[in-house]
């Protein structure tokens, strides 16, 4: 009976909790998790638009250090290497 009455409270309160799924790659959702974990933008609405080559390049030095040598792709598959790239950090 005790380990009833101290097992109830714990599994309310998992039962309560809920965990939101995650961002699709390349969603407005995933974007702006990019943006603001890279600080891309400064959060008041200024820098690149989101997705913009511009805003691409910008996340490439903010996850590389360096800028690229050239444009980068800014398509899904190069979204999907940062998202990989992402979850190491």
């Amino acid at each position: 009976m005790r380990i009833f009455l101290m097992l109830a409270p714990a599994l309310l309160l998992a039962a309560c909790q809920t965990t939101a799924p995650p961002e699709t790659v390349g969603s407005e959702a995933w974007l702006e998790k990019v943006d603001r974990q890279l600080a891309v933008s400064d959060g008041q609405g200024h820098g690149p638009d989101y997705g913009s080559q511009e805003w691409c390049n910008v996340v490439h030095i903010r996850l590389y250090g360096q800028r690229p040598a050239q444009p980068v792709p800014c398509d899904q598959a190069w979204m999907e290497t940062v998202d990989q790239e992402m979850k190491k950090r």
